[in-house]
């Protein structure tokens, strides 16, 4: 059942350029002024390196929710789930990966594919909540062969 690999963040002060203007996505948005900003992604992600790991995925419990094998999980530990938070779970000694839910008083590890089952908290399956997922990195280049196909549909 193994699905993460677990790394820690470590501190970083390497700052990269961004343009100041923002990129739309819906719509042409005429050039503003190109002054410079400067963003450190670790501190974009974290408010503390402590709490603060990363996770590559292994595993397809959470692809409907956008998350595939080999993504980047930032995983917070010093983060409260709320209801539909992705979170790190532990069960029977093993990382998973699930959404957190809750309906009526009972907790459940909801998976986000039609091939796994929810996990809820009950006397046999008591799981720990390790950490929440606020961000995950994905490699848009993996996705490039999925996304041409849906293309090619929508052109048909």
């Amino acid at each position: 059942m193994k699905e993460l690999l677990i790394y820690q963040k470590g501190e970083s002060t390497e700052l990269r350029p961004l343009p100041a203007e923002q990129i739309h996505a819906g719509f042409e948005y005429p050039a503003a002024d190109y002054e410079e900003e400067r963003i450190d992604l670790n501190a974009y992600v974290s408010k503390d390196s402590h709490t603060t790991f990363y996770a590559r995925v292994v595993g397809e419990c959470m692809t409907g929710s956008g998350i595939y094998p080999d993504d980047l999980l930032v995983v917070d530990r010093s983060l409260t789930p709320i209801q539909g938070d992705i979170v790190v779970g532990i069960l029977e000694n093993e990382f998973i990966l699930r959404a957190y839910f809750k309906k009526n008083s009972k907790e459940y590890l909801m998976p986000d594919s039609p091939y796994y089952k929810p996990i809820e908290r009950n006397d046999s399956t008591q799981f720990e909540i390790w950490g929440v997922v606020p961000h995950v990195i994905l490699d848009q280049r993996r996705r490039t062969s999925a996304r041409i196909n849906r293309f090619e549909q929508l052109l048909r």
